[in-house]
């Protein structure tokens, strides 16, 4: 096993040194934004590690004295997509929220139908099933909003834990008289679909409103555009992305996206989770909240996306990131 040397390898550098070694090491130009644009980019605006990672979208020479250093890659294509990639998880976040809402709207509204159903069952028979969330309210009890609520309904008081030489007090769970209508605003998404999916297979006669396989997707979206994690970084296909079988079939009913393109870009990623979004977004959502939802969306892609779309469209340009922006482009034009 070799041995990791970064602190040796990867040491700090200045602005001025990163963008010399985007300059001299990655062969990256910059004819549109200056070298000193650069600096101050670095400086004022957003740090190296975010910026470069959409490098990964651009092909190297592979042969010849250029070898290892990045084809027609302006450092202007890098902020751009930094920028575009902002705007669209700003939105993308917003329609994961609403996704998520609805979806626990509409478990209550099951569960006030089911006569069996009391409310609180089926939270403390969850709980005991999966004690790792229970430990994750206990973690929330000293929010501001959380706190309370759990104060409320749950029996908790404080004990000292040890680690290893060291003491500390903490909160501890010792009961639980909470309904489900309380639980949900006091666990995640993922947690969430965890609990969906408890009362699906206890409960045969539920339809749930779509998939795990279309939901875990979107959770993992959110994830990312909550922790402002890069969407537009790695845009090429990924071996483990696979399609579910009724994403694929929404993408085909598209009379303007081929077979080969639907392939090709589900098995991207961004691209597929996005797609998974939007698939859940038609079947979830209401209408009032879809309608103004994707005109936002439709805005941005018309829109602001469109603005320096010769960086990537034309000879010159990189067919993976224009063919990506168009195949969304499509998905949203259907949609609208």
């Amino acid at each position: 096993m070799s041995k990791i040397e970064n602190f040796r390898n990867k040491p700090k550098k200045t602005a001025v040194e990163l963008v010399q070694m985007l300059r001299d090491e990655k062969g990256i130009q910059f004819n549109i934004m200056s070298e000193e644009q650069a600096v101050e980019y670095f400086s004022q605006r957003n740090n190296y590690l975010r910026t470069a990672s959409y490098r990964k979208n651009y092909p190297k020479h592979i042969a010849g004295p250029n070898e290892g250093k990045y084809i027609n890659l302006e450092f202007a294509y890098l902020t751009e997509l930094s920028t575009l990639d902002f705007y669209l998880r700003e939105i993308l976040l917003e329609m994961c929220i609403d996704v998520e809402h609805d979806l626990k709207v509409s478990l209550l509204r099951e569960l006030e139908a089911d006569s069996d159903e009391d409310g609180y069952a089926i939270v403390r028979n969850f709980l005991a099933q999966n004690p790792e969330i229970l430990s994750s309210i206990e973690r929330k009890t000293d929010a501001s909003f959380t706190g309370e609520l759990i104060e409320k309904y749950f029996g908790v008081c404080s004990v000292f834990s040890a680690q290893g030489a060291r003491s500390y007090l903490a909160t501890r769970i010792y009961s639980v008289d909470c309904p489900v209508w309380v639980l949900e605003e006091l666990i995640g998404f993922g947690e969430f679909l965890r609990l969906y999916r408890f009362y699906a297979e206890r409960n045969p006669q539920f339809k749930p409103l779509m998939n795990q396989r279309v939901l875990n997707p979107v959770k993992s979206l959110r994830n990312a555009c909550a922790h402002n994690n890069c969407l537009l970084n790695v845009l090429s296909r990924t071996s483990t992305t696979k399609p579910s079988p009724e994403v694929s079939a929404f993408v085909a009913s598209f009379e303007n996206i081929s077979a080969g393109e639907r392939r090709s870009k589900l098995t991207s990623r961004p691209m597929f989770e996005i797609v998974c979004l939007l698939f859940a977004y038609t079947k979830i959502v209401s209408p009032a909240v879809k309608k103004r939802r994707m005109a936002q969306l439709s805005e941005l892609i018309h829109g602001r996306l469109q603005k320096h779309m010769d960086y990537f469209d034309g000879p010159t340009g990189n067919k993976l990131v224009a063919t990506s922006f168009d195949f969304l482009k499509k998905v949203v034009d259907n949609l609208i």
